[in-house]
């Protein structure tokens, strides 16, 4: 054979080679499909754990927020209204683990006789002259503390007896007629204040101020509507409830009721004015 002919004849490819990439591909294929069926579980199982993970994580903040950070039942809830809703009767149970603090109009409950205990009743907090001015001395005002005769402050008488639920009303002495509205929220505030760092397990309510008959001469349904908004938004600023109790009182001319008045200055309740009260109390009740 010349070297012409050597140099352009082609080498042919072994038949062995060709037998051998042959077996190896059908013995891979096996092995490459379940090494894909290996990663394609091992993707689903680690989906799942996270998925499960993340249930368990929302389950835990959803439990976290309910036990750890859900308001009292007795605050005013988030963003919402203060005023307090209607309820069942709450009964005397109810009403006699109230305590009321306030001006003139409060210290008659006792003197009314309407709560338990009469005219001794305890539930009442009062001064010596019945008077509770709202005004700049509101929180170093003294009252004389039942059970003991103490005379001691408001907020004293708070972390003494640490009522379960005061009902503060104010306004009727001094503040409607002498305070605008920035004295007036001020005043009421700093009060609210020093009570609920005194006794922080006390649910403080403030009552709305009563209304006046038409002929009183010292005060107008006017004013006292007008800052009832004003206890009002001190309750909201304050994380407390409000009652609006002066609704109940009120003739169709927005004037306290002729029956309920009882005295010639138009401000001053009967025994039956205050049994409305305490309903009203008692079916706006804090749960």
């Amino acid at each position: 054979m010349s070297a012409h002919s050597h140099r352009n004849t082609p080498t042919p490819f072994p038949s062995l080679t060709i037998r051998r990439m042959d077996k190896m591909i059908r013995w891979s294929l096996p092995v490459i499909a379940f090494l894909l069926l290996v990663l394609l579980v091992s993707l689903i199982a680690l989906g799942c754990q996270s998925m499960n993970a993340g249930g368990g994580k929302e389950t835990g903040t959803g439990a976290e927020t309910a036990v750890g950070t859900s308001p009292v039942a007795n605050d005013p809830p988030a963003g919402g209204d203060v005023v307090l809703p209607q309820t069942a009767d709450a009964g005397m149970a109810y009403q006699d683990k109230l305590t009321f603090v306030g001006d003139s109009l409060t210290a008659h409950l006792a003197s009314r006789g309407v709560l338990s205990g009469g005219t001794n009743t305890t539930q009442v907090w009062r001064t010596t002259t019945n008077m509770l001015n709202l005004n700049s001395e509101i929180t170093s005002a003294r009252i004389v503390l039942p059970g003991t005769g103490e005379s001691v402050t408001i907020a004293q008488a708070a972390a003494k007896v640490q009522p379960p639920i005061l009902i503060i009303t104010l306004g009727t002495d001094w503040g409607v007629s002498y305070l605008n509205e920035t004295d007036f929220k001020a005043c009421y505030g700093d009060l609210v204040r020093a009570v609920k760092e005194a006794s922080p397990t006390t649910t403080v309510i403030l009552q709305s101020i009563f209304p006046v008959t038409a002929g009183c001469k010292v005060l107008t349904n006017e004013k006292i509507d007008q800052a009832n908004t004003w206890v009002k938004a001190v309750a909201a600023e304050t994380g407390c409830r409000y009652l609006d109790t002066q609704s109940v009182l009120k003739d169709g001319n927005n004037c306290l009721k002729a029956e309920y008045c009882a005295s010639t200055d138009g401000i001053h309740l009967t025994a039956e004015a205050y049994q409305v009260i305490l309903s009203y109390i008692r079916t706006h009740a804090v749960q």
